[in-house]
């Protein structure tokens, strides 16, 4: 075996290396890619539940409000009765 062979397959060896290392890598950077992906979609449907719980709240609020006022004017006019 000649110095260009042994160099040859010294080099082959480390491209192979090289490449077994890189293979590993990317596939590693593909199950990233997958879970971040997983992650905003699942960041997403509670961002759109939280908005959607939110105007629940708000209506609740409203409804809260609305009620009070009811309860207030019927107690005025309870009291407009027992006055007569």
């Amino acid at each position: 075996m000649n110095i260009e062979q042994l160099a040859l397959t010294v080099i082959s060896l480390l491209i192979s290396i090289i490449g077994y290392f890189l293979k590993q890598l990317f596939e590693k950077i593909q199950k990233h890619d997958a879970m971040i992906n997983q992650h905003a979609t699942s960041i997403k449907v509670i961002e759109t539940e939280h908005t959607n719980l939110n105007n629940k709240i708000d209506d609740l609020f409203t409804a809260i409000k609305e009620v009070s006022q009811e309860i207030k004017q019927l107690s005025k006019e309870l009291s407009k009765k027992k006055d007569l």
